[in-house]
C-alpha cells in the first residue's frame, strides 16, 4: 500500500516543483550570457546596470525555488493531511505510518532534486563565466582544472576529502531536519483548533529555535576547547562543525517523527 501511496502522491506532486527548477535553469543560461556582452567597456552605463538586474534576478530565482519547492509541499501536506481533504486521506486503510512515509519521502527528495537544480544552475553560470572571462590562450576546462590545482595545494586533497565528506553528512541530516521541522509544525499546528496555520507557523519557529539553541550547547565546549588548540586550517573548527549538526539534525528529526505520528495517531483535529 506504502508503494500505492508514493506513486499517487509523487504523481500528484512533480509539476510545481520542476516548473520552478526548469525556470531556474533558463534564468542561469541567460544570466550567464550577460558575461558575454560587449557592453562592460562601454560608456554606456545603463547597460551594464541592466546586466546587473539580470543577475539579481537568477539570485532572487534561487531563492525562490528553493523556498518555493518547501512551501508548495508544506502547503500540500497541509492540505492533504489537516483540511477537509483529510477526512478522506485518514479514511484509507493503512497505517499513520505509512501515511507519513508516504509524504515525507517525496518531500525529501524533492528537497534534493531542488537542491540539485540550484548547485546545476550555479555551475552552468559559473562555467559560462569562466568560458567568457577566461585569460587567453587557455580554454575554459584547462583554467577549471589550474583553478583546482591551486585550491588542492593550497588546502591539501585530504583536508578537502574530509571537508567533503563532512558537508556530505550535514547536508544528508539536513534534508531530513527540513523536511521533518515541516511535517512536525504543521501536525503541531493542527492541534490549535482554528488557527492552525498561525500555530503551525508559531510551531516552526519554535521548533526552529530550540534547534538553533542545542546547536549551540553542543558546540559551546568544543569551541572552548578549540580556543586553547592552535590549528593550522579553518578545516579543523568547520568538519567536527558539520558533523556535530549533523548529529543534531538526525536526532531532531527522529524525535520530531514519533511526535508527528502520535498527533496524528491519538491526537488528530481535523475541525
Amino acid at each position: 500500500m506504502l508503494k500505492k501511496l508514493l506513486k499517487h502522491e509523487w504523481e500528484a506532486s512533480w509539476k510545481i516543483p520542476t516548473i520552478l527548477i526548469g525556470v531556474l535553469l533558463v534564468i542561469s543560461v541567460f544570466a550567464g550570457f550577460t558575461f558575454a556582452a560587449p557592453v562592460w567597456e562601454s560608456e554606456m552605463h545603463g547597460l551594464a546596470f541592466l546586466l546587473v538586474l539580470v543577475w539579481m534576478l537568477y539570485y532572487f530565482a534561487i531563492i525562490g525555488v528553493s523556498i518555493g519547492v518547501v512551501l508548495y509541499l508544506a502547503i500540500r501536506f497541509y492540505k492533504n493531511m489537516y483540511t477537509d481533504e483529510g477526512y478522506l486521506t485518514h479514511t484509507l486503510p493503512v497505517t499513520s505510518h505509512q501515511l507519513l512515509w508516504s509524504k515525507m519521502i517525496p518531500m525529501a527528495a524533492w528537497n534534493v532534486i531542488a537542491t540539485v537544480g540550484i548547485l546545476v544552475s550555479v555551475a552552468i553560470f559559473g562555467l559560462m563565466a569562466i568560458g567568457f572571462l577566461q585569460p587567453e590562450g587557455m580554454g575554459i576546462w584547462e583554467t577549471i582544472t589550474y583553478m583546482a590545482e591551486e585550491m588542492v595545494a593550497d588546502l591539501g586533497i585530504e583536508n578537502m576529502a574530509a571537508f567533503g565528506i563532512s558537508m556530505l553528512a550535514v547536508g544528508i541530516a539536513g534534508v531530513c531536519s527540513g523536511t521533518m521541522m515541516t511535517v512536525g509544525a504543521i501536525t503541531i499546528g493542527q492541534l490549535v483548533g482554528k488557527h492552525k496555520i498561525l500555530g503551525s507557523i508559531g510551531a516552526y519557529f519554535g521548533i526552529n529555535t530550540v534547534m538553533q539553541f542545542v546547536v549551540s550547547a553542543c558546540m559551546i565546549p568544543f569551541m572552548f576547547n578549540m580556543a586553547y588548540e592552535e590549528t593550522d586550517s579553518v578545516f579543523g573548527v568547520l568538519m567536527p562543525s558539520y558533523f556535530i549538526m549533523a548529529a543534531v539534525y538526525i536526532v531532531l528529526s527522529v524525535v520530531l517523527y514519533f511526535v508527528s505520528e502520535w498527533i496524528i495517531r491519538k491526537k488528530l483535529n481535523l475541525d
